[in-house]
């Protein structure tokens, strides 16, 4: 499997801006959403991961701090032509190593229940019942994995 270079970006930045057209295209216009509705001043304050090939982005991830030893991902997603390719798994994992530098012990994520499996795979379990988020409503499922 190749190896994939993660990058924190800044919130604002040029390459930030990839991220959320990319997020756009891979989990709001399949809905016939846009992006611009969500309220992403948050990410002001997260960190912001990418990967790209040259200038182009293949992937991308948001973690925050939600309360003391728990972060929270958002926003995860990969280019639909290269998932399976090892991008998502690459951020995950960034995220996980820079979360237990921080002193976090748990991460949770409201992960699409198409995406399970991905999230399995890696250690994630899921709890809860499934729901309809408001800015993507497709089934959805808490998850979380202790470090």
């Amino acid at each position: 499997m190749k190896l994939y270079t993660v990058a924190e970006l800044e919130f604002g930045s040029e390459k930030y801006e990839q991220t959320v057209l990319l997020r756009d295209k891979v989990m709001r216009k399949p809905l016939g959403l846009s992006i611009k509705n969500d309220d992403l001043s948050f990410e002001r304050y997260a960190t912001v991961l990418a990967v790209f090939e040259s200038d182009t982005i293949l992937g991308t991830g948001t973690f925050v701090s939600e309360d003391e030893g728990t972060a929270k991902i958002r926003y995860l997603c990969v280019d639909p032509e290269l998932q399976k390719s090892g991008v998502g798994r690459a951020i995950i994992e960034d995220i996980e190593q820079r979360s237990k530098r921080h002193g976090i012990r748990k991460i949770c994520l409201e992960s699409r229940v198409t995406a399970m499996g991905f999230y399995k795979n890696l250690g994630y379990r899921e709890y809860g019942d499934t729901y309809l988020m408001n800015e993507a409503p497709v089934d959805h499922i808490w998850m979380e994995k202790k470090l």
